[in-house]
């Protein structure tokens, strides 16, 4: 069988790209016209005034003035409300090009776990963040919600990328080995990590580790213990292979560790608690709570998981050996950002963004390998039609509502 010429695969390849690219701007055209139908609502009205005066917010004062009242009066997510007031603050057209660029951006970010950037690999994950979504009113186009989870995801996961990427492409068997093994041409400790670094890079990144990690820990009651974890698993594997740790791991985990501790403890979430509905009986109460607790599992995170266990088994089956240890990783921060939901006496679907993109990260960089390794890029390009065909209708559907092309009865 004659080989097409290279310039010809080059070509092909070229215009696949700008199609996956356009169709990406597409679905963000999109995502933009219905964050401008979406207006500010329910806490939305709250958050943009002074919540000690009840004035509108005026200035950073007012802001800084509301969080310290918040944070004693009703809930520790200073972070993440300091971020919405100032967004309400400056007014609509800021965030809807906002949340429509972080959604951008977190797309991106999770497809670029894929070895190098992709343009049908990132679509594919934009996609998934909608398709697979139980809820994108709440995530995507309502403000509060939007900045609680769809910011604070792109805020925080990328300290655990970074944790990741030291024990990148290793395995379990590796691990073992702990990096004494010798690579196919002879050269010994092959799987420890090059660690050099200019003495003032190495003070500057361990200072804003420690920042960065405070801020990340301080996102979300289930996410910021879930990756102080990854984090902490990541350096101990890094311990073992390289017998060394990092000074910006140390100071990384440290900041994690207080902001997760700032957040569950703050005396606001002891407050808001007791506002939590009774149905008069204990055993109703947690009978409730079950039921909410495992609609999550069963119904609202079932579509991803699917995916993600059909990635598990296309990896296991088609490549014949464990993903990497930093997907494995992120498959069990999924499950344990969920089990942490456990404590919450409430769970909405909203609270389970940060669940869903563990696994879609886990499951794209698996399908990602995948595809590479046996050549078959079309397969990624179907399953990324597929699933943005689905999150174009999701959006679609939304926006037609909000503009009255249909309502329900």
């Amino acid at each position: 069988m004659q080989q097409q010429p290279k310039e010809t695969n080059s070509s092909k390849k070229v215009w696949l790209s700008i199609v996956a690219i356009v169709l990406m701007v597409m679905l963000l055209i999109l995502l933009f016209m219905c964050n401008r139908v979406v207006v500010f609502m329910q806490d939305d009205l709250w958050y943009s005034t002074n919540l000690v005066n009840g004035e509108p917010v005026d200035s950073v004062a007012d802001i800084i003035q509301s969080q310290i009242w918040h944070y004693f009066n009703w809930g520790g997510r200073s972070v993440a409300h300091s971020l919405l007031q100032l967004l309400l603050w400056l007014g609509d057209p800021v965030c809807n090009f906002l949340n429509t660029f972080v959604f951008a951006a977190l797309s991106v970010f999770l497809a670029a776990n894929a070895k190098k950037w992709n343009s049908w690999q990132t679509l594919l994950t934009a996609g998934a963040l909608i398709a697979f979504n139980p809820n994108i009113l709440d995530t995507l186009f309502w403000q509060s919600g939007t900045v609680n989870y769809l910011y604070m995801t792109m805020l925080s996961f990328p300290i655990a990328a970074m944790y990741l990427k030291s024990i990148q492409n290793l395995s379990a068997e590796d691990l073992k080995k702990s990096g004494t093994v010798q690579d196919k041409n002879g050269n010994a400790d092959s799987l420890k990590t090059n660690t050099k670094e200019p003495a003032a890079m190495l003070i500057l990144k361990t200072v804003l580790l420690l920042f960065w990690g405070i801020l990340s820990g301080w996102t979300n009651e289930n996410i910021g213990p879930t990756l102080f974890l990854i984090c902490l698993a990541s350096t101990l594997i890094y311990v073992k292979v390289n017998k060394k740790i990092l000074p910006w791991m140390i100071s990384g985990l440290t900041g994690l560790g207080a902001g997760s501790a700032v957040l569950i403890l703050s005396p606001g979430n002891s407050v808001r608690n007791q506002d939590i509905v009774t149905l008069g009986s204990w055993k109703l109460d947690l009978c409730k709570r079950v039921v909410d607790y495992m609609q999550g599992a069963f119904a609202s995170l079932l579509p991803v998981i699917l995916f993600t266990l059909l990635c598990y088994i296309l990896y296991r089956t088609v490549l014949k050996k464990m993903p990497p240890l930093s997907v494995v990783i992120l498959l069990l921060a999924g499950i344990v950002s969920y089990l942490g939901l456990a404590l919450s006496p409430h769970v909405p679907e909203r609270s389970l963004f940060g669940t869903m993109c563990f696994f879609i990260w886990a499951g794209g960089s698996m399908f990602y390998d995948v595809t590479e390794e046996i050549k078959k890029g079309r397969y990624r390009i179907a399953v990324s039609l597929l699933l943005f065909i689905a999150a174009f209708h999701k959006v679609f559907f939304l926006w037609a509502q909000g503009v009255g092309w249909y309502r329900y009865s």
